[in-house]
């Protein structure tokens, strides 16, 4: 390590780069630019091998038998 040498810190791609507070923006670099600018999110993909439209409303008739059975 060594004091005021920034540039050797910011090529090292594992490290985060960036103060906390008042000393900086925050950290960002590599892996921890992505953590930061990004927005997380789940998501469900079509599946295609099975899909009953009781899954989907409107619901109606069926939807109430089922969740008859299922008590």
């Amino acid at each position: 390590g060594g004091i005021n040498d920034t540039v050797i810190h910011f090529v090292n791609p594992n490290l985060p780069f960036g103060g906390v507070g008042k000393s900086g923006m925050g950290r960002y670099h590599g892996k921890y630019s992505f953590e930061t600018f990004s927005y997380k999110r789940s998501f469900l993909n079509k599946a295609t091998w099975i899909d009953i439209p009781v899954r989907y409303p409107p619901y109606g008739k069926k939807m109430w038998l089922i969740r008859k059975l299922i008590r």
